[in-house]
């Protein structure tokens, strides 16, 4: 430490080598003189303090303070959230819709685990996202409920309505043709004039403003679930016009025919066979073309048969 001091005084030129000599040897002052001198020949870069300050000057006069628009701000946190409620009111009130083509049939689950099987041409919609706050399935069509026990909703269609809790249901929503039928439970349908209570075992129907409640269904789920369409006492062109939803076909017939009453059933696996149960009970044969069409006359065989019946 006594080196370095008299050293530095050294450098500083505040003592003599001859005195630094009595503290360092002469190979160290050597070796110093070696390093000062290669110093000396570095050129340290020029630096004008004038000028650096007025350039200093220039640039904080060029330098504003910039304000902070908290209006501006407040404007977007503002768009931010009307964003978020607007997302969610669209998420909350979108709806979740099924539909089926022709020859189709689906089966899905609502969001409380009631199951319900589409029947073919129809169209059911609700707000899964806001069920709790929504329960209500609006339909077009056919459709059979197996409800949750507990679980509660309402089936809207054009013709009436149904409320439900935890029981097993079908609705049928076609032109001016309202059905409900009650396999478990119980349920309450409301139409336009009135509201009924239906049971199991029964069935409430509207049917060109007429409404009509049984007691005699014995049955414990609808025909359709089993590929099969059944009709009582049910004008000839909603027969017809199941048998088209069934196989996605059309079928061209007397207009004379429409409000015949018709009783019996067909199957939706085999179109000969469906064909043949609706035209046989009212003497009429059928045609199938190659593009999906059917056309059913009156069975001329048939007419000269019994004609000759009676002859004889």
């Amino acid at each position: 430490m006594e080196k370095n001091y008299f050293l530095a005084k050294w450098l500083n030129g505040e003592i003599t080598e001859e005195t630094l000599m009595e503290h360092v040897s002469e190979d160290e002052i050597r070796a110093y003189k070696k390093i000062i001198s290669a110093t000396n020949q570095l050129e340290s870069p020029s630096f004008d303090a004038q000028e650096n300050l007025e350039k200093i000057k220039k640039a904080h006069a060029k330098t504003t303070v910039k304000k902070l628009n908290y209006a501006h701000y407040l404007y977007r946190i503002v768009a931010v959230f009307a964003v978020i409620i607007t997302s969610y009111y669209f998420i909350s009130t979108k709806n979740t819709s099924y539909t089926t083509n022709l020859a189709e049939k689906i089966t899905f689950e609502l969001p409380d685990q009631s199951e319900v099987h589409l029947n073919a041409d129809s169209k059911i919609t609700f707000k899964a996202k806001n069920w709790e706050n929504n329960r209500t399935l609006n339909l077009q069509g056919e459709a059979y409920f197996s409800v949750k026990k507990g679980a509660k909703f309402t089936v809207n269609s054009n013709l009436g309505s149904v409320q439900v809790l935890g029981t097993k249901f079908n609705v049928i929503e076609r032109e001016q043709y309202f059905e409900v039928n009650c396999y478990e439970g119980l349920v309450s349908v409301t139409s336009e004039n009135e509201t009924v209570k239906v049971p199991a075992g029964s069935s409430y129907k509207i049917l060109n403003e007429v409404s009509q409640f049984s007691n005699n269904t014995n049955k414990t789920i609808p025909a359709w679930l089993q590929n099969s369409s059944s009709f009582k006492s049910m004008p000839y062109k909603y027969v017809v016009k199941e048998l088209e939803r069934q196989y996605n076909i059309s079928i061209e017939y007397d207009v004379k025919y429409e409000n015949v009453l018709f009783t019996g059933s067909f199957m939706h696996s085999n179109i000969e066979l469906a064909l043949q149960a609706i035209s046989i009970p009212l003497n009429l044969t059928y045609e199938i073309s190659s593009n999906k069409k059917v056309h059913l006359k009156l069975d001329e065989t048939s007419i000269t048969n019994s004609d000759k019946q009676k002859n004889d």
